[in-house]
């Protein structure tokens, strides 16, 4: 549905760390994905535990939209900034994108 939570991303120093500390907080289960340092959070929704890096600076949210497009305009109309689209092979597209404040979110389109 348009507007949830559908993934998020933790960016962090030390991913083995983070593990223990949200395991041990929350109950997080996690399961190693594609590398050492990305491990996918077995939560409603879905997330992950990941290295902070230039391709994840700082944890992200990304909200479901049924027009990635449409939406990404409305980000422009109202003063935030619209990433650049791109697709997830299988799975759909995402973008980047700043409200008019600044704040950092990502937007989902299945696809």
């Amino acid at each position: 549905m348009s507007g949830e939570i559908n993934w998020f991303e933790l960016a962090v120093e030390d991913t083995a760390k983070a593990k223990t500390f949200f395991g041990t907080v929350l109950g997080w289960q996690t399961q190693q994905f594609e590398s050492d340092d990305y491990h996918l959070v077995g939560t409603s929704p879905a997330g992950a535990i990941a290295p902070k890096s230039a391709r994840l600076p700082a944890s992200r949210v990304y909200f479901q939209t049924d027009d990635l497009d449409a939406t990404l305009a409305k980000v422009a109309e109202l003063g935030g900034k619209p990433g650049e689209a791109w697709p997830i092979p299988g799975m759909g597209r995402i973008a980047h994108c700043e409200d008019d404040q600044g704040t950092t979110f990502s937007l989902y389109q299945q696809g």
